[in-house]
């Protein structure tokens, strides 16, 4: 009897392994992604104004929002760690291969990598914070003055676009608070990660051999400039504006007027920080390509 081919047993049992693993990921990814649209969904549908005297009553809507925050929280991370096993699955299939993707995650086989991809994407979300006005510091206003407890939280339960409500407010001080939307700190969360990730990318092809080209360079400071305004700036105004009479409504009105130029900002920015990569990966391939010749 011939024995099977030790390398095809082997390049088999590989294939079903990161065929396995990548299935694994979409799976997570998507479970993640569905559980977040539908709660936003049921939650949009139960704070509507109506009438309806099956209407939810304001203790079960508190309820149903502390239960929202902690299904935004638990479907990110269960989509980031799905996009993470999805890349090892790329990882070991395009492995030893030509392919841009190959040069985009090996780059990611030194550890070193990652951890200048945590570094940048915690630094730039920090300051992402700051713009769209997650993170809120404003010294010519005193919270106390307006009638706030410091320190303290305060939960708005209705009423805006999905995605929009509930928001969560910690006042942290007489002039900070931190202003969690869950679509903002989903959007800072996206931006934030993927800034990060061409950040490390990046200075794996300068180390090869300062391989910035300008248009790599251009690619991803246009993704990284417009993705500062991804977020919705006047959701914090609109949040001043309560405490200082306009009210709940106010702040809706201004999300929904302002929710077509947020649309327009994720258009322009999450598509270029998508690309620069691959722009990027080209660049180490042909590097790569003349270091062999």
């Amino acid at each position: 009897m011939q024995s099977a081919d030790p390398v095809l047993v082997t390049s088999g049992m590989d294939e079903k392994r990161w065929q396995g693993l990548r299935e694994s990921g979409f799976r997570i990814f998507f479970v993640g992604l569905f559980s977040l649209v539908i709660a936003f969904i049921v939650y949009s549908r139960l704070t509507v104004p109506s009438a309806d005297p099956l209407a939810v009553q304001a203790q079960q809507l508190s309820n149903l929002a502390y239960a929202v925050l902690a299904i935004t929280a638990a479907s990110m991370a269960s989509m980031l760690y799905g996009v993470y096993t999805i890349f090892r699955a790329e990882q070991m299939r395009t492995a030893g291969s030509d392919s841009l993707i190959s040069f985009i995650t090996g780059a990611f086989a030194n550890r070193t990598y990652w951890k200048i991809m945590a570094v940048a994407a915690i630094g730039y979300g920090v300051f992402f914070g700051f713009l769209s006005q997650i993170l809120v510091y404003r010294p010519d206003v005193s919270l106390t003055e307006r009638g706030v407890e410091v320190s303290s939280v305060d939960l708005t339960l209705c009423c805006a676009a999905p995605g929009y409500m509930p928001m969560f407010t910690v006042y942290i001080t007489d002039h900070f608070l931190i202003l969690i939307i869950p679509l903002n700190v989903i959007l800072a969360t996206v931006v934030s990660g993927l800034v990060g990730f061409n950040v490390a990318l990046s200075i794996f092809a300068y180390r090869l051999k300062k391989a910035m080209r300008a248009t790599t360079s251009l690619a991803g400071g246009v993704g990284a400039t417009c993705g500062l305004f991804v977020g919705c700036p006047t959701c914090a105004g609109s949040l001043f504006s309560a405490l200082i009479g306009v009210g709940v409504a106010g702040a809706g009105t201004s999300a929904s007027v302002l929710a077509p130029f947020q649309t327009l900002f994720i258009a322009a920015s999450i598509p270029a920080l998508v690309i620069a990569p691959f722009l990027i990966a080209r660049s180490i391939r042909s590097v790569s390509n003349c270091r062999l010749t």
